[in-house]
């Protein structure tokens, strides 16, 4: 499935605020990290903010640095780096890339950390999910998007989210700081 045919699907599912923050499109002109169209594209039609009061996505430029892709990804290059990271580094390696190739756009509230795998075009880049702590870690060739879409329609299962996420009719919540 596209990217495009996939926020159609997530928009229907889920439905975004009649107003997302941050503006989505503008908010990426910095360049300060590469940024799938894909994800341009989410955040404009949502913004930053919460998927089922769980699942958190980012925007470079986001007015909390708590939801910002630049400031996000930053940490979690710094957290990676030098740690015997277990399964991670089995989907590392079998990419031939380290931990300073992930770009974070999003993380839920348990702590775990959705990223791109950044090699290659940045529209063809796959998720890694990684369970807080860097115990395991999870590959979804989708797009954030897609992604997103398959965690809240139930097509992508990932072993270490709750059981009850996702519910019956997800909700976004957009981010109250922005």
């Amino acid at each position: 499935m596209n990217s495009d045919e996939a926020l159609s699907r997530l928009t229907l599912l889920c439905p975004p605020p009649s107003h997302p923050s941050p503006a989505g499109e503008a908010e990426f002109e910095s360049g300060a990290l590469p940024v799938p169209a894909s994800h341009r594209r989410l955040i404009a039609s949502y913004g930053t903010g919460c998927f089922d009061e769980f699942m958190w996505v980012f925007a470079e430029g986001a007015p909390n640095a708590q939801l910002d892709i630049v400031e996000r990804t930053r940490l979690m290059r710094a957290n990676l780096r030098g740690k015997a990271l277990h399964e991670l580094n089995h989907v590392l390696g079998e990419f031939r890339v380290g931990p300073d190739d992930l770009v974070q756009w999003g993380g839920t509230d348990n702590g775990d950390t959705l990223a791109w795998i950044a090699k290659g075009d940045p529209d063809d880049w796959p998720t890694v999910i990684i369970q807080a702590g860097q115990l395991r870690a999870v590959v979804n060739s989708g797009s954030s998007t897609a992604t997103v879409l398959g965690l809240l329609d139930g097509s992508l299962r990932v072993q270490f989210f709750p059981a009850d996420f996702p519910d019956v009719r997800p909700e976004f919540s957009a981010n109250p700081y922005a």
